[in-house]
């Protein structure tokens, strides 16, 4: 296939793709539809479901699903998932549908084109989609800008969204927490910790920076005071023996270093241990 410019909207990148058959929108078993290998949105909001199931029980489902047939006569979703499930919940036995020849790429963004422009994922599952997106199909972050019109400043925030905890990612997931809040958490090692206290005191994004930004400036006076302190220790160490030493802090022990210029202080040195 061609290039394509996604940013435009899913309407548009049909358009530019000789996809769509000829006025074929037809009416297919909705048991025969299976689901989208490359669906990027993985919670579905039961109650967005039951309210449409509702209204498609009312006025029919006014948007066709958009589905490529398969050789054995069943059908794949490409897009459409929530019109497709909450069918089910209605109990209809058909649903119309676009028929479309895609490619496994085209499927993948397709669906993830469809889920952002209705702003359905939730940031780790936007995050995870891109990812997809650049290790199946070797998309670059500035092609994944041009395809999906998203600056890529957002692609790149939104992918460092993966390097959180799994306990943060699911608070996430679960909208617990937000795409604000999570930005401020990434590369913290007390992220579990912070995002626990956003969720349960219901903090704004400016607060956990600030409570970011708080806990940094405490660790930095609690480094400066043990640096002082150990350059303290060494110099008291330099003292007693003559020579000059150091001390390197290794997790909850060190090691002292003993600094002499010739054998002669090295002599000196054992004497004096020797007493």
């Amino acid at each position: 296939m061609t290039n394509k410019s996604l940013g435009r909207g899913l309407s548009a990148f049909l358009d530019a793709q000789d996809v769509v058959r000829e006025n074929e929108i037809v009416k297919i078993n909705v048991d025969a539809v299976k689901q989208n290998p490359f669906q990027p949105r993985q919670i579905f909001d039961e109650d967005g479901l039951n309210s449409l199931a509702e209204s498609i029980k009312r006025k029919g489902v006014i948007q066709p699903i958009l589905a490529r047939k398969l050789e054995d006569g069943t059908y794949q979703l490409v897009a459409g998932e929530r019109r497709l499930r909450a069918s089910r919940i209605a109990g209809l036995k058909e649903i119309p549908a676009i028929l479309a020849d895609i490619s496994r790429e085209d499927q993948l963004e397709i669906a993830i084109l469809e889920n952002i422009q209705r702003e359905n994922l939730n940031p780790i599952e936007e995050a995870e989609a891109y990812r997809r997106l650049m290790d199946e199909f070797s998309r670059t972050q500035e092609e994944l800008s041009n395809m999906l019109g998203k600056s890529r400043s957002h692609i790149a925030n939104t992918l460092r969204l993966l390097s959180l905890p799994d306990q943060v990612k699911d608070m996430i997931r679960i909208g617990r927490l937000t795409f604000g809040h999570a930005r401020a958490l990434v590369g913290r090692d007390d992220a579990v910790s912070i995002a626990d206290q956003a969720a349960k005191q219901s903090l704004s994004v400016r607060q956990v920076e600030n409570l970011v930004k708080q806990r940094k400036n405490n660790r930095l006076n609690d480094n400066n005071y043990v640096n002082s302190e150990i350059f303290n220790l060494a110099e008291q160490i330099s003292s007693l023996i003559g020579l000059k030493s150091t001390i390197k802090l290794k997790g909850s022990g060190g090691v002292v270093e003993i600094n002499f210029q010739n054998f002669e202080e090295l002599d000196t040195l054992v004497q004096k241990l020797n007493g």
